[in-house]
């Protein structure tokens, strides 16, 4: 079965709880850090996530057999056992560890059960509103700059989402510009040069940060550079922006 493709776009750390946004549409999926299996680091917000949809016990959609984009799966190699001879004498010990073993397991199910519907519900009310929807255009938007780069395209208004992954200083000569860099789902590599005396400075932007943007992307040889996202004063270029965190800054 062909797996399904969809982006985090809410994720508690400290929890392990997040939701997938489908690249299709639809409503958002539920997912759980044990549903990834073992993988080399923790999922972010803006990772393209391959997942097979599914419901869970009271109906809710979830996502089963889930995979990061460009980040593999950890296998490790079963334990081999040695069969060993029981003695008579010990088997009813053995019998009640194991009883005893059985027990501690259900309740370690039935007590992490009801913390995954706590934390599901609280990630519902409280993290899920803070990272709204991607639009179809930033979906889109990851393969059109990949698109882009790989055609040496410049001049292009583009919507899109990814993930700060560094800050570097600001550009001070002529016009000041914050710039950072943002890592798509796909890999690719983004410079953001965002006027600052055009529009506001994000002064609570961190590496690890979810970011949405539209402006023009130009083409270098390093993943290439999106300027514009700002209003135009004389009204003669596409107004662009950023959102972090809720909040636009234009």
């Amino acid at each position: 079965m062909e797996p399904h493709t969809g982006a985090l776009v809410a994720w508690k750390d400290d929890k392990g709880y997040g939701f997938i946004k489908p690249v299709d549409g639809g409503k958002d999926l539920f997912v759980h850090i044990r549903d990834f299996g073992s993988i080399s680091r923790k999922p972010r917000i803006g990772d393209t996530i391959y997942y097979q949809p599914m419901k869970d016990h009271d109906g809710r959609l979830r996502a089963a057999d889930v995979s990061i984009a460009g980040v593999p799966r950890n296998t490790s190699p079963t334990k081999s056992h040695k069969h060993t001879q029981s003695r008579p004498s010990g088997l009813s010990s053995n019998k009640h560890k194991r009883k005893i073993r059985l027990t501690a397991i259900v309740v370690l199910l039935i007590g992490l059960g009801a913390v995954g519907v706590e934390g599901y519900n609280s990630l519902t009310r409280a993290s899920r509103p803070a990272v709204a929807p991607l639009s179809s255009a930033e979906f889109a938007g990851d393969s059109i700059l990949q698109r882009a780069y790989q055609q040496r395209q410049s001049d292009l208004q583009v919507s899109a989402a990814g993930t700060v992954s560094r800050i570097l200083p600001d550009d001070l000569k002529g016009s000041r510009h914050q710039r950072f860099l943002v890592r798509m789902p796909s890999g690719q590599t983004i410079l953001i040069a965002h006027n600052i005396d055009l529009a506001p400075r994000i002064n609570s932007l961190k590496e690890g940060d979810h970011i949405r943007f539209n402006g023009e992307y130009e083409w270098n040889n390093k993943g290439g550079v999106v300027h514009w996202t700002h209003h135009d004063p004389g009204n003669r270029h596409i107004h662009g922006w950023l959102i972090h965190e809720g909040r636009k800054y234009q």
